[in-house]
């Protein structure tokens, strides 16, 4: 599915897992079917605007909400990305340099 089908499903769980819940008990609030909950939790089906409306209800949270991303974690993911592949570069050109040391000798 969609990027956005996943940033609602993540959010939906994170909110659900908050709330303490299961995915039967959200979608009894809900108004859905559990297999439903499911698959849009996994993004791999989409829901109505009426039924996100209801899980937000269910939640106590504004849709909006449900599609919000971390514009922070996806920063600070990056950064770390962007320091692992540093470190590893830098690893690797060190070994390679030892390498070519050790054959001189």
């Amino acid at each position: 599915m969609s990027e956005i089908a996943e940033i609602l499903g993540n959010n939906i769980r994170s909110f659900r897992k908050k709330s303490g819940w299961t995915q039967e008990k959200l979608a009894e609030k809900a108004g859905i079917s559990v297999p439903f909950m499911t698959q849009i939790e996994l993004a791999r089906k989409a829901a109505s605007l009426e039924v996100i409306e209801s899980i937000a209800k269910a939640l106590g949270v504004s849709y909006e909400q449900l599609f919000k991303v971390d514009v922070a974690e996806s920063k600070e993911f990056s950064y770390a990305m962007h320091m692992f592949e540093a470190d590893l570069t830098a690893a690797i050109v060190g070994e390679i340099h030892n390498k070519f040391e050790n054959l001189k000798l």
